[in-house]
Order: C-alpha cells, then sequence, then structure tokens
C-alpha cells in the first residue's frame, strides 16, 4: 500500500477513510467497535518498510469484522 506507484504493475488503491466507510457499513453489529482499533493497526502495519502483508491483513479483518457468528443451517448436519 505504500510502496512506489510502478506504471507497468495493477493497483488496487484505497483510502483510509474509505475503507473505514466500507467496513461501517458491512461490519457486524457487536463488532462496530472494534472498527476504529483495527483500522489503526493496519495503518501501523501499511508503514512498516515490507508492507507486512498489510493488503492479507485487510482482507482477515474484514472477514472477522463482517462475521455475525451465524452458521449455515446445514452446519450443524455435517457435524
Amino acid at each position: 500500500m505504500t510502496k512506489s506507484f510502478i506504471p507497468d504493475e495493477t493497483y488496487f488503491l484505497m483510502r483510509w477513510i474509505d475503507l473505514e466507510a466500507a467496513w461501517r457499513m458491512l461490519a457486524s453489529p457487536n463488532r462496530q467497535a472494534d472498527i476504529d482499533e483495527v483500522l489503526h493497526t493496519l495503518q501501523t502495519l501499511d508503514r512498516n518498510p515490507d508492507g507486512g502483508n498489510a493488503v492479507f491483513t485487510m482482507v482477515a479483518a474484514t472477514a472477522w469484522l463482517t462475521d455475525d457468528g451465524a452458521r449455515p443451517a446445514d452446519a450443524d448436519a455435517a457435524e
């Protein structure tokens, strides 16, 4: 996310404020209070010279924030 722009590469660019807005729209109600801390942690990780796998962390954080704990109806049958 903080690496130099290379014109021949394909990039996914997103402003922090847009990521926060998306998380606020999508996050589970019981995870709303965690958004600020998760965003701050991701911003800190992104400042590392190697990026610290910030993109993977962003995807994992999105999955965690949007997880409402509900299980599919057929999950009980699989156990």
